[in-house]
């Protein structure tokens, strides 16, 4: 028998074993148990779960599933978690955990705390034309919000249910509230995931060691993104409903200058945020490996629900050169790393036809200021301009006979209503 702790133990290969100490004071709940895997890379992982439960700024309750006793499942805050390491345990494969929690109930009500506003873009679009949007589990109730429509987008694993407007203000300031059992809360949900080589597994919390640096993954089985195999390269992939499957791989390259040249190594990643409805990690990137290795951090952020990743480039005026203070071709932009024709709208660009294949789609291109649209290569830049060292870039997917929010146009629209969510449970 087998308990899931948050996010900790839902992997396949990891295994969070039944507590053999259950104690229960009111509301607060004392247990211990064992965690146990196969490979010292799998136990790391699985420690670093249950210690990243404890102190958790971004899932400060979590769901608890316990296949050996049904009546505790539910919803608990994390008060403290621990997990001693003695030689032998590492030896053995096998350490003990150690939590305190308290019990919220088996389906409080959540609050999502939607905050946004349009994004600040050259494009002409105002707050009247853009989507914003919700995503909950399918299996969410108590999700209605009166004005929106309601779409579903099935990603690997879980169908998450979407409200959207083209009212453009409906959702950008709101509080819409739902609730779910346990075990549907993390259905659809985003995360950072890393890698024992073999394998990818749910990061719990934003303690992320620095050996993970090429071997880092954010998901919400729609799409994922992680290391593109080279310097200032990332790699994007969608997952088709119509071929139940991941699609291909797309590599896309970050670049600088008026002849795209691919910015250089990355050299850190920072977890900026890691709860179920939204990650945000930090690359930092060299601007090249050689003349001029300033820094250049590359924010990515993913939501439940998205079929896109946002990125946001950031330089620190300060690193310029003199050379390049006066140049005109320090232009940061976004590329597909092999040539993908594609047809120009309003702020970027998106695939000129769907790929080869069951599943087929389109990739997007899109930013909200000024751009060069390169539709031969498939890729778009920023003129030098007056902030040469901020671009903000989307990439996403249009899937074939794409309706309702899932539109190219509706998802860029949707990229402009600027919104971030924050959950919390809350009393009825």
């Amino acid at each position: 028998m087998t308990i899931a702790i948050g996010r900790a133990g839902r992997d396949t290969g990891l295994t969070l074993n039944s507590p053999t100490y259950w104690s229960v004071s009111g509301n607060e709940v004392d247990l211990v148990g064992a965690l146990t895997a196969d490979s010292l890379a799998k136990l790391f992982v699985l420690r670093y779960q249950v210690a990243g439960l404890a102190d958790n700024r971004d899932e400060p309750a979590v769901a608890v599933n316990w296949t050996g006793d049904s009546t505790v499942d539910g919803f608990y805050e994390v008060i403290d978690a621990s997990v001693p390491m003695p030689p032998r345990g590492l030896a053995a494969l096998k350490l003990d955990y150690r939590l305190r929690l308290r019990n919220l109930g088996a389906s409080p009500q959540i609050e999502s705390r939607l905050l946004g506003a349009l994004r600040t873009n050259s494009h002409s679009i105002a707050s009247g034309s853009t989507v914003p949007w919700w995503a909950t589990p399918a299996d969410a109730s108590m999700d209605y919000v009166a004005g929106a429509t309601t779409a579903t987008r099935t990603g690997d694993g879980a169908t998450v249910k979407v409200a959207y407007t083209t009212d453009g203000t409906l959702l950008y300031d709101a509080t819409p509230t739902w609730q779910c059992d346990a075990s549907d809360c993390y259905d659809g949900a985003a995360k950072v995931e890393v890698t024992d080589g073999s394998s990818w597994y749910t990061w719990v919390g934003r303690n992320i060691p620095g050996s993970t640096l090429l071997a880092w993954r954010i998901t919400n089985g729609l799409v994922r993104v992680t290391y593109g195999g080279g310097n200032g390269l990332l790699s994007v992939q969608h997952y088709s409903a119509a071929a139940s499957a991941w699609l291909t791989a797309k590599t896309y390259k970050l670049t600088r200058g008026s002849t795209p040249t691919t910015l250089g190594a990355f050299r850190a990643i920072t977890i900026l945020r890691n709860a179920p409805e939204e990650v945000v990690v930090r690359l930092s990137v060299e601007q090249d490996s050689t003349t001029y290795p300033a820094q250049i951090n590359v924010d990515l952020r993913l939501r439940r629900g998205a079929l896109w990743v946002e990125g946001t480039v950031t330089r620190s005026a300060r690193q310029l050169s003199a050379a390049e203070s006066a140049s005109t071709n320090f232009n940061l932009g976004i590329f597909r790393n092999t040539t993908e024709a594609g047809t120009a709208h309003t702020s970027g660009v998106h695939a000129t036809a769907v790929d080869a294949g069951t599943g087929g789609g389109k990739y997007v291109l899109t930013s909200p200021t000024a751009t060069g649209v390169d539709t031969t290569n498939g890729g778009i830049s920023q003129g030098y301009g007056p902030s040469p060292n901020l671009f903000q870039f989307m990439i996403g997917y249009e899937p074939p006979s794409a309706a309702g929010p899932d539109t190219f146009t509706n998802q860029v629209y949707a990229y402009f209503a600027a919104t971030t969510e924050s959950q919390r449970l809350v009393r009825r």
